[in-house]
């Protein structure tokens, strides 16, 4: 498994769940939150953001292709997302 590096633009994910911010920052960051943190909303999306996660780790997707499915898969879940 590869080390995760962090994106350029992270991203902040509101839980109001929780009443919390996230920052994710990387692949790695996002897959733990795909895993543990995702609301029910499990579509294709989703699954995707994970396939990317699990490829980038092991060295075989970059970080954007990450960044990107993991946002597609926020916006497919209707999560509030900003990008800093």
């Amino acid at each position: 498994m590869e080390s995760a590096h962090n994106w350029q633009r992270s991203v902040v994910l509101a839980n109001p769940e929780a009443d919390v911010f996230v920052i994710v920052r990387n692949a790695l960051e996002a897959a733990a939150y795909l895993m543990d943190f995702w609301p029910r909303q499990r579509g294709p999306a989703f699954f995707r953001a994970i396939r990317v996660c699990a490829d980038a780790l092991d060295g075989e997707a970059a970080d954007e292709d990450v960044r990107k499915a993991f946002l597609a898969a926020a916006q497919d879940a209707d999560i509030a997302v900003t990008v800093h």
